[in-house]
């Protein structure tokens, strides 16, 4: 099947991804960030204290999901869901009226929690587990939400902020999430219940039962998926990326101002970037499909490698969305590629307990990139020395991959 026909088969499930993938931006930093000179100003916090503020509530996110996010696979998808769903909309509720410094760190942790944590990963956990044949191809359809979130969510809530003010953007957040998304994903899985998922499977093959398991498979517990080989060969990969991304939008501004660029330049250089991961991750979905997750895993870094190579090369403007362009093709095919290799490695039986370890990585990674980098910033280190830094751990990385892929007890 291709894209047009698998959405066509299964729209709901599908598009039930691609909404909570969508609205999980609202708890991302490309969203939170534009909330900072608002926040400063309100509470009296310098930069650095904002920043401590909220790689700490990232951190305790991270802890907090070790515990919450494997509830998927013991609790029905529509109650987690609707979970899920609630905290994001009180997450937006308590931050828009946040009138302490202490009130502000707790919204900014349950930001973080339900919307970078628990949105995503029980977007991705439902498919990986609903599809088998097609996985690739329906995890590629979910991560689209991401870069239209990163196209559509700044503009808006920028304007916003400067039109009506930060608390009321907060408000207007957590309303649409009541409105839109909540009514949205109760009908779509109302329907799953009685829908069968169709993957093309041949006239004589019975379509598969909504997240049903095989019997036979594995169930995994967090120490288990911990002490697995195939853990440490994943989770490096997995805290590179989120560390990397995290660190090179946080700090857009700057790496600008050291190549003597201007920060609008900057900024609408992204562009390349949303449209180099929304064709990544299209084309990622049926390479999955026919190669598998496991085989693709080792290329994910290359390109994002390749992207701050090329920043250290020249500093003419145009270096820019070429720069963004390499590090969209690994953001596009991070999120496809990750949670097929946990299916395809673990099994869906315990996919929420397997992926809440890994998301746990991930969120973990995104609290120290921007930290790791201030620290090298202000021992003198120029961006692109910490580049070549970098160049050389994805080279290592990369190479342990692959020696570890030709252990045959692996």
């Amino acid at each position: 099947m291709n894209y047009y026909q698998l959405f066509r088969a299964n729209p709901g499930i599908l598009s039930f991804g691609v909404m909570m993938v969508f609205f999980s931006s609202f708890g991302q930093t490309f969203v939170l960030s534009l909330y900072i000179p608002e926040l400063m100003e309100t509470f009296g916090l310098s930069s650095s204290g904002f920043s401590t503020l909220y790689a700490t509530a990232t951190l305790l996110s991270a802890a907090s999901l070790i515990y919450v996010g494997k509830k998927i696979d013991h609790v029905p998808l529509r109650h987690f869901v609707s979970f899920v769903i609630a905290g994001l909309f009180l997450a937006c509720l308590l931050f828009a009226v946040s009138w302490h410094l202490v009130v502000l760190f707790f919204a900014l942790y349950v930001m973080r929690f339900f919307g970078q944590g628990l949105m995503m990963h029980t977007a991705m956990t439902t498919l990986a587990r609903y599809f088998s044949l097609a996985r690739g191809k329906a995890l590629s359809i979910a991560a689209l939400g991401f870069p239209l979130g990163e196209a559509i969510f700044p503009v808006l809530v920028a304007s916003s902020i400067l039109a009506l003010g930060w608390r009321q953007t907060l408000a207007i957040s957590a309303l649409t999430i009541a409105i839109v998304l909540f009514p949205y994903a109760m009908f779509t899985l109302k329907r799953l219940k009685t829908t069968r998922i169709n993957e093309g499977q041949s006239p004589g093959e019975e379509k598969t039962k909504p997240g049903e398991p095989a019997a036979s498979e594995k169930l995994w517990k967090q120490k288990e998926v911990i002490r697995s080989r195939w853990f440490y060969i994943f989770a490096p990969s997995v805290f590179l990326i989120g560390f990397l991304q995290t660190a090179l939008f946080f700090f857009q501004t700057f790496i600008a101002e050291e190549n003597g660029w201007t920060t609008e330049w900057m900024a609408g250089s992204i562009i390349a970037y949303a449209s180099s991961s929304i064709v990544m991750s299209i084309i990622a979905g049926p390479l999955i499909d026919k190669f598998s997750a496991r085989r693709l895993f080792p290329f994910m870094l290359i390109p994002l490698a390749v992207g701050v190579a090329v920043l250290g090369m020249s500093n003419h403007p145009f270096i820019a969305p070429a720069y963004w362009l390499l590090v969209g093709f690994t953001g596009g095919m991070n999120s496809p590629i990750t949670s097929s290799i946990y299916a395809e490695t673990f099994g869906v039986r315990s996919l929420g307990t397997v992926r809440s370890i890994f998301t746990f990585v991930m969120v973990v990674s995104t609290a120290l990139g921007p930290v790791v980098y201030s620290f090298f910033i202000e021992k003198g280190f120029s961006f692109d020395q910490i580049h070549y830094g970098v160049i050389a751990i994805v080279l290592l990385n990369m190479a342990y991959i692959y020696a570890r892929y030709r252990k045959k007890s692996v």
